[in-house]
This record gives C-alpha cells, structure tokens and sequence, in this order.
C-alpha cells in the first residue's frame, strides 16, 4: 500500500500513528530484530506486507497489493471502507507539505495540551532525515542525550504557522540502541515527537538508560579486543611503528611500552583473568634490573619505565626511578655519559637536548609515587612553575601532557587551583560535537575524559564525551591508530648545508595538499627531524579508550553550563598535525639557552 492510501485508512479519531516502510527497514535490521522492534509475533512471516503501522488503537500490517490493514495477532483486518472520517483528512493542511507516498516513516498525532505534530523520514544509506512540524521552536534542553540513540538537531525555520524542525537519525545506532533496551523504550520516540520535540524528564530519564547501556557495551568490546591483543602480544612481537624524517623508512620499534596501558585497562576485569596475568608476567620478563626500555633489550629509561608501569604494582621499580632525580624535583628521561657505559645513552651535540629534567616524566613519576605510598619528590610549586609551557620531550599530543598533569595533582590539597586551572584549559578546547583535539581526535578524546576524571569533573559533560567517543571504536572494539609519541635530532650541525637542502626540498617533494606532516623542522634557529611513534596495532589508543569509558559519571550532575570555564582556547590544541605542535609547544621548552646551559656531560 502506499502511505497515503494507509492515513486514509486510519480513523481520524487516533491519538497518534506512525508507520513505516519495512523493505527499507529490513535492509537495516534481520527479521528477527524487526519483529522484535515493533513487537510482533515471533513466527510471522513479514514478506507479504509493506509497512507496520504503530497506532494508539494496536498495531497493524499493511499488505502491499490489497487496501486494507491486518492486525497480526488476531489476523482481523481494517479496510477503508470501515471508517467515517481518516488521518489523512484530519491532518490534511500538514501532509500538503511533504511528498507523503515518499516517506519511509510517517507519524501524526496530537496529544494535549500539545497542538497536532507531522513527522517525515526518508532513509537514505542508514541515515533517516527527518522534517518535523512543531507549533515553535525546541527548547533544546538536553538534546546532547539524542546522540545516545543515534540522534541528531540539525536546527529549523518557520513555515508560515508552524515550525519546520530537521533531524537526522543514524538508524544502525538508533536500532541497536533499542536492541540493548529490548526495545523496552520504542514509545519514547513517539512521546519526544507528540510533545514538539521537546525532553520532560521521563524522556530525559530514558536517555541516559540508552547511553549508560552504549557506553557499557563499547567498553565491554574495547576490553574484549585488548584481551585478544594481549594474547597475541605475549606469543609475538607488536611493535609500534617509528616514521623517521624521509628519507628514512618505517620501522617496527616500541614493543614494551603500549603494553604498560593494555594492562592497566585490563586491570578492571576479573573475565580477562587468564589474559592479564600472562602479559604481566611477559611484561615482567621484558625488564632489565627493575626498569623497562621503550623496545626490548634496548637503553632503559625513566619515561618508558614510569610508562609500562602504568599496569603495574611495582613500589621496588617505582622507588628505582630515584636513579634518573635531578635533585630539585625533576626527573631525567634518561641517563648519558661521553663514553659508552651501562644503562646509559651516549652523548652528542643531535641530542644535547635530551640532557635535562623532563616535566612530563616528572609528572608520571610523581603520580607513581603518590600511588604507590611512597613521599613525593616533586613539590606542588614544580608543577605550577611548567605548567604555562607544559610538555613533554617525547609527547606528541598536548592531551597527553593534561593527563599525566592531572595524575600528578590527583586529591592533592595543594594543588587545587592548578587542577580548576587545568581542567579549565582542556574544558575550553572541547569540539563542539564533545570530542577534542584536531588532529588524533580519537585519542586525544578519550584522553581528555581520563583527564576530567582525575580532576574530579565526572558529571554530565564527560558521560556525553564518552558517547561521542563511542563513534571512534570499530566493529572489532579497537579505536584507530594514532601517535602518541615522537622523539627528535638537531641535524644541522653534522651534515653539510647542500645535504640538508637536499632533504628539506625531499621532504616538500613527498608533502602534499592533504599532508602537511613535515618532520624536517626549524626550532629556534637549529634544524631537528621528527621521528614520529605511531600505534600500529590500537593497543594504547584503544586502552585508553577502554580506560575513559570505564570512568564513573554522576548523571544528575548537570554541569553542561560551563559558562565558568569558558575562556579563549590555548594554541596548543589548535595544532593541525602531530609535527606543529612539536615545532610549537613540545620541543621549544627542551632548546631554549637557559636549559642547554645546564646539561652536563657525566
């Protein structure tokens, strides 16, 4: 039947219908999911019909060659014939406006004290637009919840007497969202739109159901896949995959560090018991003394010991990092020496600017301490003297700087006014659409959650970041690859003028419109090339994921005005790439003169 053959059909006398077109939704859902979407009887057979039609009156199927409706329990049936006055005459000035025969859904109602509401949805590959006749505008009051149905506001206009509001639905959202609800919310949908779009507290209520259930189901399939990872990299090497500056190849270096994070996600769940304890164990076995390097068997370090001890309970190797204090505070990345000696990187002029105390080094450890019960080194008014220029040596994201800040300061009293003031910066930088970060959004997300989480802003505006995080994650539980390191050489001082023109004009060569990534870089007057550390296999980035949606919300917070942290966005979350933010904010604090001055050779 066609639609408008359905409205007229129907009895004028309905509090509301809506129906839809079942060969569109089939190509969306099985047969199974569809007659449990509008509870129908499991056996039926739903080939025959063309649309289901959801009345205040029951529900009913609609033939596609005979002009009458089937209700499917009873198998009675309702022709045209049978009524005196339809919905199509009843809401005749409002259907004027649409293409009715082309809607693959259709609802009318009218419920008091609300004027008579028109919903139209095409379905276009798994998005439905939808076109909703309101009296007014929405007052939009909660509508960053729609997204935990697949639900997007794309804004309105007035239509002489009414109100033409738009809307787009991602469906596969929308229905699995219903799936984890078993479909117990669909008259949800009905009331939002009877009620002229706007959200009373039951509605609101039922929304954040739909997103605790979301965001606990891709936490659970991030965990699953982390668990699978951590199988896989106890049988075999995976790597992290170091892009030097061209002209230089990929290569597979960073096997340890990722999995200090795949621990610690995996930390929280007693079913990957099995897989947990083996990669500790192979985590446990990658060390050298009490410390890890970033790749086996390779220099051990500060940073990537207090890095793969993010998924270890080790005070022994947390107190170890005391060999890398500098003695006011700070922690050393690494040790160095002239000659080649144990443990220890050998100095020259292409990493002088290794040779110092590290903040963001000095914040891990710092927060390994407090952790692991052990006095602080590293004073409070350290942490606020960095804080302006924070960044770390070998951080390629300013997110990550946040986080481990905020670990550092974690439910230390002294350190209040520095957590509003971070937690303030990182609220300011937030997307519109409640994701952060222009480049590695994904990671830089859900880094940004784990931040506000440690500061203690767990309400409302993180339980929504979480949602949009969820977007991130793909079929198999994994968040995409991204960079969340970098380390860098000054190369101006050993190789001729000519051979660094060269490979500055190699670089432009293999740059184009769409990748801006230069790793050749000019920092305060010397010429550096980035090495970038990609995260090949997801571990990290999906672990982190997994670790901020695992984060506690209190919904009924309701802090979305953030009127009070509104200020100007810092530049250094309005980078482009990975490599301006180095040349920018990472690096320039590790070259400036007053820190080359204080780097000796031991």
């Amino acid at each position: 039947m066609l639609v408008s053959e359905i409205l007229h059909t129907l009895p004028a006398s309905l509090e509301w219908m809506v129906l839809f077109n079942l060969s569109t939704i089939r190509e969306l859902a099985d047969g199974a999911t569809t007659r449990a979407m509008y509870h129908l009887p499991e056996e039926i057979d739903l080939q025959p019909y063309s649309h289901v039609v959801l009345t205040s009156f029951g529900r009913f199927l609609a033939l596609h060659n005979e002009s009458k409706l089937i209700e499917p329990v009873s198998g009675k049936s309702w022709t045209r014939e049978q009524i005196q006055s339809s919905v199509y005459e009843r809401f005749a000035s409002r259907l004027a406006l649409f293409a009715v025969d082309e809607a693959d859904c259709l609802g009318l109602g009218e419920q008091s004290p609300f004027s008579p509401v028109l919903l139209h949805i095409k379905i276009k590959s798994g998005y439905g637009e939808a076109q909703a006749i309101f009296e007014r505008s929405p007052s939009v009051e909660h509508y960053e919840l729609l997204q935990a149905v697949g639900v997007k506001f794309l804004g309105g206009e007035p239509k002489g007497e009414y109100y033409l509001a738009q809307f787009q639905n991602r469906l596969p959202i929308h229905i699995h969202a219903g799936i984890l609800s078993h479909f117990s919310r669909t008259a949800h949908c009905n009331l939002f739109f009877l009620q002229h779009g706007n959200i009373d507290p039951l509605l609101e209520a039922g929304l954040l159901k739909a997103l605790t259930s979301r965001v606990n189901h891709g936490k659970n399939n991030s965990l699953q896949a982390l668990a699978k990872l951590a199988q896989e990299a106890v049988k075999q090497p995976m790597a992290m995959t170091c892009q030097p500056p061209p002209p230089g190849k990929p290569f597979l270096y960073g096997d340890l560090v990722p999995l200090g994070f795949v621990l610690k996600a995996l930390n929280a769940v007693e079913s990957s018991l099995e897989a947990r304890q083996a990669l500790s164990q192979f985590i446990l076995s990658k060390r050298q003394g009490n410390l890890w390097a970033f790749h086996t068997d390779r220099l051990i370090t500060s940073t990537d010991s207090a890095l793969v001890l993010q998924g270890l309970n080790e005070p022994e190797a947390v107190e170890a990092l005391e060999l890398f204090a500098d003695g006011q505070g700070g922690y050393y990345p690494q040790l160095w020496s002239n000659e080649k000696q144990p443990g220890k990187m050998v100095f020259d002029e292409s990493c002088r600017h290794w040779c110092q105390s590290d903040y963001a080094t000095t914040c891990l450890v710092r927060a390994l301490r407090k952790e692991a019960g052990l006095e602080s080194k590293t004073s409070t008014d350290y942490l606020a003297a960095g804080f302006e220029n924070r960044s770390g040596l070998y951080f390629a994201n300013p997110y990550l700087v946040d986080w481990v800040l905020a670990c550092a300061m974690s439910l230390d009293k002294s350190a209040a006014q520095l957590r509003q003031k971070l937690l303030a910066e990182i609220l300011a930088s937030m997307n519109e659409d409640y994701s952060f970060g222009i480049y590695d959004v994904a990671m830089s997300t859900a880094l940004a959650i784990l931040s506000m989480a440690t500061l203690g802003f767990k309400g409302r505006t993180m339980q929504v970041a979480q949602l949009r995080l969820l977007e991130f994650i793909d079929s198999h539980g994994l968040l995409p690859a991204a960079t969340p390191f970098y380390s860098s050489l000054r190369i101006d001082h050993e190789i001729p003028a000519h051979v660094l023109l060269g490979l500055l004009m190699s670089q432009t060569a293999a740059n184009t419109a769409d990748n801006q990534q230069k790793q050749i870089r000019k920092v305060q007057g010397q010429y550096h090339g980035i090495s970038l550390h990609v995260d090949s296999y997801q571990m990290m980035t999906t672990a982190l994921a997994a670790l901020a949606l695992s984060q506690k919300c209190s919904s009924d917070r309701q802090d979305l005005d953030l009127t009070s942290y509104k200020q100007q966005i810092h530049p250094r979350y309005q980078c482009r790439n990975h490599s301006e933010y180095i040349v920018k904010f990472a690096l320039p604090p590790y070259l400036s003169v007053e820190n080359q001055l204080t780097v000796q050779v031991n």
